[in-house]
């Protein structure tokens, strides 16, 4: 009798996404082990499945319908922050690119100061003559440290050079902009803590404004770079305004859904894979268990569980792109708690965890478990695809192959 692989698939899949990855299994398998691969769809059936209207009651209204999104209705200003919290550099890359200025024989003439270097110049100014108190409780020494670490970035020099001229009124705002942004970055620790610039865009604005204040006089001569900026932010906002509705349907329904069900009323789940395992057994096929994401969580939950009779016949848990590891850090798992003693058996061994560094909802767990320090190893597989897609991309690589084969339990 043929051993078997019992596939427990993860959050958010469904019946195709399941059907999908059970073929990708099979022909992964295929002349390498001569195994039967099972599985349990419990999506479907037990996981979370809610309705458009359903989400459309709890939105605010004006995005319950993507249509009726608006750029200002939703802010893209705060888009534009956005944005800038996860790249400050955003609107001196986009100066940078535009044409050459045509000023550069005038730069050469006596007494006439290139932009690249009168920029450098003036947020030179910034450092020194930035003092407390700013809006929005930010300390003159966060907006030191950002403007001395914008000094230091080429795109300062070459925004500036592609300006033509350092009083732009567009490239100073645009760098006052990336000097606030960098130096509120750095509060952005705990949630809930840090000034209120971070909170409150009044407070924001009047930060940006006071760094502006520090340079000389601008030139207001157009809105070239802001005009461009505004309507990349807006696309940005509106982007964001759909997303958090399909986000809704896509993710929360059912993927965080799914997680948040099973942490609650998940015992239907587990009490389903328990009997599959058992009736396999009791065809006399050696069982192994692959879990991916959620799946792994619970089958280290279940396998980890006190059983009247006894241990559950499976020969050997492997988990891919599983986050039980953090989750016993958290102690956030349904059978071992993070501050006691770990039960006799537990957690299940022998134990394959397989991670990718590009999956960031991925965890190694032979370190994790006080006093298991056999029996659990922590294979890598290098996808080279980037999050969320490095998440789902284990089942296309050869590698994730080669190692369930290598380290199948021998007869």
């Amino acid at each position: 009798m043929p051993d078997t692989l019992l596939f427990i698939h993860g959050t958010g899949v469904r019946k195709s996404g399941f059907d999908q990855t059970m073929a990708l299994l099979r022909e992964g398998f295929r002349d390498k082990l001569a195994i039967e691969i099972e599985g349990i769809c419990w999506g479907p059936d037990l996981g979370v499945n809610v309705d458009d209207k359903a989400i459309e009651d709890v939105l605010p209204l004006a995005l319950a319908k993507a249509d009726e999104i608006g750029s200002e209705e939703i802010g893209y200003r705060a888009a534009l922050w956005g944005e800038l919290f996860r790249d400050p550099l955003l609107e001196l890359r986009m100066a940078s690119m535009r044409p050459p200025a045509q000023s550069d024989q005038d730069a050469a003439k006596p007494g006439v100061q290139a932009a690249d270097i009168a920029m450098t110049d003036m947020v030179a100014g910034v450092v020194q003559k930035v003092s407390d108190p700013l809006p929005g409780g930010v300390q003159a020494q966060a907006v030191r440290d950002a403007a001395l670490w914008l000094m230091k970035e080429p795109l300062l020099k070459s925004a500036a050079a592609a300006t033509g001229d350092a009083l732009d009124e567009d490239l100073v705002n645009a760098v006052a902009r990336a000097i606030a942004a960098t130096a509120l970055i750095g509060y952005r620790n705990e949630l809930g803590t840090g000034p209120s610039a971070l909170y409150v865009a009044a407070d924001r604005d009047a930060l940006v404004k006071s760094i502006v204040d520090l340079f000389p006089q601008t030139k207001g001569i157009g809105s070239w770079l802001w005009n461009g900026v505004k309507a990349l932010a807006e696309g940005v906002a509106t982007h964001y305004g759909r997303d958090r509705r399909t986000g809704l349907m896509n993710g929360v329904s059912p993927g965080v859904g799914d997680i948040l069900l099973y942490e609650r009323r998940g015992d239907d789940i587990l009490a389903a894979i328990e009997r599959k395992i058992v009736a396999l057994a009791e065809q006399n096929k050696r069982v192994v268990v692959l879990g991916h994401s959620l799946g792994g969580i619970m089958m280290v939950d279940l396998l980890s569980r006190a059983r009247q009779p006894g241990r559950l016949p499976v020969e050997k848990l492997i988990t891919v792109g599983s986050q039980a590891p953090v989750l016993f850090k958290f102690d956030a798992l349904g059978t071992m708690r993070l501050r006691q003693a770990l039960p006799a058996g537990t957690p299940y061994r022998p134990w394959l965890n397989i991670f990718d560094r590009n999956d960031f909802l991925s965890f190694c767990a032979s370190r994790a478990f006080p006093g298991a320090t056999t029996g659990i190893e922590d294979f890598e597989v290098e996808s080279n695809v980037s999050f969320p897609e490095a998440h789902s991309a284990y089942f296309r690589q050869p590698s994730f192959y080669a190692k369930i084969v290598e380290s199948w339990p021998k007869p």
